[in-house]
């Protein structure tokens, strides 16, 4: 059995959890979730086989913010 180096385990951790599982054109679950960084934006690249969809995905952060004005 391989040892996971501890260096990057926190990070492999933080790929599962955040990762996205559906797809936003059919909510089928993705296929392929590749995680990069451009500057300080995590990126995630994906594919879907169910509608053929690719795209980027980006992290908001904690919150996520609309474009409606506050009521």
């Amino acid at each position: 059995m391989t040892v996971p180096d501890r260096r990057f385990t926190a990070d492999a951790e933080a790929h599962r959890r955040d990762q996205p599982r559906y797809c936003p054109a059919c909510a089928a679950a993705l296929d392929l979730a590749s995680e990069f960084w451009e500057g300080d934006e995590r990126r995630f690249y994906c594919w879907c086989a169910g509608c053929g969809w690719t795209g980027e995905v980006t992290t908001t952060g904690a919150t996520a913010r609309g474009h409606e004005p506050e009521h």
